[in-house]
């Protein structure tokens, strides 16, 4: 298996596996790490990447959540009845 940091390269420099797609955009690293442990709690392995490649990991940028290609739907599913939950 190839070092962790050749791996961050490589996404860095090709972007996501093909394997991986974008359901969301997260304002903030913060946001994005609240749906993705509750992604995790549900089943569905997500992870933050920042919206413009040459970006920093800062907490105040936008964040792309990713999902695998075959949990989309529930990942979305799961996303969407948080949202219908926090709506007064």
């Amino acid at each position: 298996m190839a070092p962790s940091w050749l791996l961050r390269l490589r996404r860095l420099l090709l972007g996501a596996p093909s394997d991986e797609r974008t359901i969301r955009t997260a304002p903030t690293r913060a946001v994005a790490e609240i749906w993705i442990n509750l992604l995790g709690d549900h089943g569905v392995p997500a992870r933050a990447v920042p919206a413009l490649p040459a970006s920093f990991m800062g907490d105040g940028m936008q964040h792309k959540l990713l999902v695998r290609t075959e949990d989309i739907e529930e990942a979305e599913r799961i996303l969407r009845a948080l949202w219908d939950a926090a709506r007064p």
